[in-house]
């Protein structure tokens, strides 16, 4: 009852933002909606038409062209339609050949759009389902198509997460499809909580990673629900959202919903073009946005340009960054995120070229990439423009030298300057990386900061990871003569072999910790991530690369530096270095030979990217043998300046530095490592510095605090200097990891608890619902704690120092009351038996951990260990001998536990007198586990009234995995068993979920 109060709530909430709720169409099939679709057909179509409506033969061909969108891409693509109108092609009876309108994307609250609420609609016919019944929530129709999906949960019954679970259920079942395949956003509502996210492609890609909360324009947190109706679902936000804020990805044949920051930067941009065209003036700095690293600008900045050329008075837009390679990278995203109407006008140019195309006056307005340097370039030759040009600068921070900036200014005067940057340049930067005069802020260049997400936003909201940061000073260092200047320093110690060594040797004494992944089933994967290694200049790139060939040959390291990074002595052995690793890498990775390439360096730095990241032909998971034969993985990049910039992978976790850096260089190398995956195997970016360890910590927290509160767009500004509290807010705000000693102390009171429920060794199953569930919330969490304290380095068993609030060693030392990598595993596997046991409203989503014990308790326990002890046992049948055999299968699941003291009983017997090998104790196993699941299958019976043997043959036609419609057999059997049972018409659908549910547990 509590949640149709709430739903009515809702519905009430958006009658108030301009919908209309239809009483005659809630409560109806789908049938109803189809319906009522075609008479809007006729009535916008009216014209077209010439007063003879859709015939049923003419709207069933319209609905066959419904059926070509597999993917919400699709439907986004016909929506979007030519010149903001969507149709679909139509051949009336007597050959007329139409095109029916059936949205108005630029209609906003007027013209032919009506919005309208429907609710409890039944979908009576899904393709994937043998269910006779599913009844959604809410939906919101924009002329008569289901735009939108909402499903709720009342906080005080259910987690709101069940509702996610619950679309994805839906589009398993195959809801959407034909006219609800133009659901383009769904919701999840709760009372005080309130998600969107773009539906997904299909029901496998569904991923909790991808549902966005909403921030206002204050940059607060919105999670009152009838807020965040009237901000995003009113109209016409609702309208803009499905239509403005889509972004088609052709690459991944998918759809985006732009975050509340994107939507809110982007139109603080078209309102300050507005209100110069309103006032018919043009100002050249037209502000800049500050989106933190990693938060999506490709996305952002590609949809002001498409919206600014659509502009009646922008001429053309030009797309400025600062590296020949992300002109192609850019070009390829943006032309990924198009229309296929808008493709052809994004180009890519060079100066010569520009200057041709800019001198065509032809409709419409094009998107232009260049890079600075070349846009410089003609204007230096003389290139003059005075159209109403817009130029939208990346990087803002680099790509904006004062001088060229000077030029181009004076070349193009009616041009509109706005910058995208994750690191505003601010007066408190004197770094001389930056490509900036001194003392020019990018304020200076772009004028008034338009919108800001910082670093503090992006991981509130989980878009990006905090950092996990330490100092390490090699003892050569620590020697050296405190008085040395840098250059003495950099020539004496930094440039010498041992110093050299000694880093290496320690980045290779903490491989394993640094880069395997999370505990599962009582191992770490090894070489799950990769890392980057910054060193200072070319010599040093090539110098490291040569010491890791030399002290860890196997080791998969490659090096990269590009011809524009400063040179210093030995130009020519540094080239012949280069071709030397580019051949090493060839062979290697049996690529192609880069150096025949017309641009060898591109393609090398592309192929090494590709790696890192993932991406085609990289992307395969590949086992150990393949892996072997053909390598794939790459685990090392060493660089100078390369990378450090508009590089991403969520695979690197982490990056070595040996340079010094400060605040918006420093930023931008240390977020190369916090994009989110798996926040179990990754909860933090981690950073490891080699160089003047208590310098760097002090440039790590002046820059983390300039750039998580707000730098310096003035010289006002610049005088600030940050508090002592910033510096906690740090830690407070998850920026940076907390201290190992003060997770340890959290976590204890934790440990104890779950042992006093489930035993010392965490070997006792709880009995009842209600320490089932106590154990199962508290040890999912205590789970990912523990993990993410593994992943910063922690070895279960060991101690650590106690830091105070300085992070000074108190003396006083700190251990987790997990023993061992298996006693966490026996944590882990009775966490998944009480998950096992709860009812499906309450379970927990573990299916890595299900995965990884199934494994454990099959593949990766010692084996020749376990057959010593039981056959020991056998010789002799004492209580220290069967301990022993327990205590060794205690991280095994319950199921995989009782098989094995089932066998300990029966030698107990005399069931079994022949000492096993391994295949006779699998063999064993498997016989028992048949047993056991034949009898589980003949007690479902009995209680649901079905016949043993009809379910036990059921269950031999079951696949795992794979849908009834895909398994004939297993369907006919089950509507074989229905009717023998005389089953209703409503009591089908439960009884197939039911069935379906226990085959699936049993395996």
């Amino acid at each position: 009852m509590a949640e149709d109060k709430f739903e009515k709530a809702v519905i009430e909430k958006l009658k108030s933002e301009g919908w209309t709720y239809r009483d005659d169409l809630s409560g109806v099939t789908t049938k109803a909606l189809y319906h009522h679709w075609r008479d809007i057909l006729n009535q916008n179509n009216a014209r077209k038409l010439d007063g003879t409506p859709l015939s049923d033969n003419e709207f069933e061909s319209i609905k066959l062209e419904l059926n070509k969108n597999k993917t919400p891409y699709d439907a986004q693509l016909m929506l979007a339609g030519s010149g903001g109108i969507g149709t679909v092609p139509l051949t009336r009876d007597d050959g007329t050949k139409l095109e029916i309108e059936i949205f108005y994307g630029d209609e906003v609250a007027g013209g032919h759009s009506r919005y309208e609420i429907v609710n409890q609609v039944t979908f009576s016919e899904l393709p994937f389902t043998l269910s006779e019944k599913r009844r959604i929530d809410i939906m919101l129709l924009i002329n008569g198509l289901p735009v939108v999906h909402i499903e709720e949960k009342d906080e005080s019954l259910q987690n709101q997460w069940n509702a996610f679970e619950q679309l994805q259920k839906y589009d398993d079942d195959g809801m959407y499809t034909g006219l609800f395949s133009f659901v383009q956003v769904q919701f999840v509502l709760s009372q005080h909580s309130a998600h969107y996210f773009a539906r997904p492609k299909n029901a496998q890609s569904y991923n909790k990673d991808f549902v966005f909360g909403w921030r206002d324009d204050n940059g607060k947190d919105v999670t009152a629900t009838m807020a965040f109706i009237h901000q995003v679902m009113g109209i016409p936000a609702l309208h803009r959202l499905v239509t403005v804020n889509m972004i088609p990805d052709a690459a991944n044949d998918n759809l985006m919903v732009m975050r509340s920051y994107q939507i809110q930067a982007t139109r603080a941009i078209m309102d300050r073009m507005q209100t110069m065209e309103a006032n018919n003036y043009i100002e050249k700095e037209g502000g800049y946005i500050w989106h933190t690293t990693g938060s999506g600008k490709t996305v952002t900045s590609f949809k002001v340009a498409q919206l600014l050329a659509s502009m009646p008075k922008v001429r053309n837009v030009l797309f400025i960054v600062d590296r020949v390679d992300l002109v192609k990278q850019t070009y390829d995203d943006f032309k990924s995120y198009a229309y296929k109407t808008f493709e052809d006008r994004i180009q890519i140019v060079n100066g010569h070229n520009l200057k041709q195309v800019l001198k065509q006056k032809s409709d419409p307005s094009f998107i232009y990439l260049i890079t600075v340097q070349g846009l410089d370039k003609a204007v230096k030759s003389g290139l003059l423009c005075n159209d109403r040009n817009v130029i939208l600068m990346d990087e803002a921070h680099r790509s904006a030298s004062g001088d060229a900036v000077a030029r181009i200014k004076k070349a193009f005067p009616k041009t509109t300057w706005f910058g995208f940057t994750g690191t505003p340049n601010f007066y408190s930067d004197e770094v001389n990386e930056v490509k900036t005069s001194r003392n020019i802020s990018t304020y200076d260049i772009f004028g008034k900061r338009l919108h800001r997400y910082t670093i503090k936003d992006a991981i509130g909201d989980g878009n990006v990871l905090g950092f996990d940061v330490t100092y390490y000073t090699p003892e050569i260092e620590a020697s050296a003569n405190a008085d040395l200047t840098e250059p003495e320093l950099e020539k004496q110690v930094y440039t010498s072999y041992p110093f050299r060594k000694a880093v290496v040797e320690d980045i290779l004494a903490h491989w394993q910790e640094n880069h395997s992944g999370p505990i599962q089933g009582g191992v770490r994967q090894p070489n799950q991530f990769h890392g980057l290694f910054a060193v200072s200049g070319k010599q040093a790139v090539v110098a490291y690369y040569n010491l890791f060939k030399e002290l860890a040959p196997d080791l998969r390291v490659a090096m990269t530096y590009s011809r524009d990074e400063d040179n210093g002595e030995g130009t020519s052995d540094l080239q012949a270095a280069l071709k030397q690793a580019m051949t090493d890498y060839a062979t290697r990775y049996q690529t192609r030979n880069f150096l025949d390439d017309k641009d060898p360096e591109r393609t090398y730095l592309t192929d090494i990217t590709k790696r890192l990241a993932h991406k085609k032909p990289y992307n395969q998971k590949l086992t150990v043998a393949e892996e072997t034969a053909h390598p794939q993985r790459l685990d090392l990049v060493i660089v100078s300046d390369q990378l450090l910039t508009g590089f991403d992978s969520k695979y690197l976790n982490i990056i070595y530095i040996d340079k010094l850096l400060k605040e918006g260089m420093l930023i931008q190398a240390m977020s190369r490592t916090n994009r989110t995956i798996d926040k179990n195997a990754k909860p933090y970016g981690k950073v490891r510095f080699f160089r003047k360890g208590d310098v760097m910590e002090e440039n790590v927290k002046e820059a983390l605090i300039i750039y998580t509160k707000g730098g310096n767009d003035t010289l006002a500004d610049a005088k600030k200097k940050s508090a002592k509290d910033d510096q906690q807010n740090l830690f407070n705000d998850d920026i940076l990891a907390p201290r190992m000693s003060t997770q340890i102390d959290e976590l204890q009171p934790k440990i104890e608890h779950l042992k006093e429920i489930a035993g010392e060794d965490f070997s006792q199953t709880p009995r009842s619902e209600k320490l089932q569930l106590e154990f199962a919330v508290l040890a999912s969490e205590v789970n990912q704690q523990v993990q993410r304290l593994v992943q910063q380095g922690y070895a279960l068993g060991s101690e650590v120092d106690v830091l105070d609030a300085d992070g000074k060693v108190t003396g006083d030392k700190a251990k987790l009351n997990i023993k061992d990598n298996d006693e966490f595993s026996a944590l882990q596997a009775r966490l998944n038996d009480v998950n096992e046991l709860l009812p499906p409203e309450k379970k927990i989503d573990l299916t890595n951990i299900k995965i990884a014990i199934d494994m454990y308790s099959h593949e990766i326990i010692d084996y020749d260990m376990l057959v010593a002890l039981i056959n020991a046992y056998m010789d002799e049948k004492t209580r220290e001998n069967r301990d022993n055999v327990e205590e060794h299968i205690t991280p095994m699941d319950d199921e995989s536990r009782h098989e094995i003291e089932d066998i300990l009983d029966g030698i107990e017997n005399g069931d079994y007198k022949t000492h096993f090998n391994t295949d006779s104790l699998q063999h064993a196993r498997k016989t028992i586990r048949t047993e056991r699941k034949e009898l589980k299958l003949r007690r479902w019976s009995a209680d649901h009234g079905s016949n043993g043997n009809a379910i036990v043959e059921a269950y031999d036609l079951y696949l795992p995995g794979v849908g009834l419609n895909d398994n004939p057999k297993l369907k006919n059997k089950i509507t074989q068993i229905e009717k023998d049972q005389n089953l209703g018409f409503f009591e089908t659908a439960d009884f197939e979920d039911g069935l379906l549910a226990f085959f699936s547990s049993l395996r």
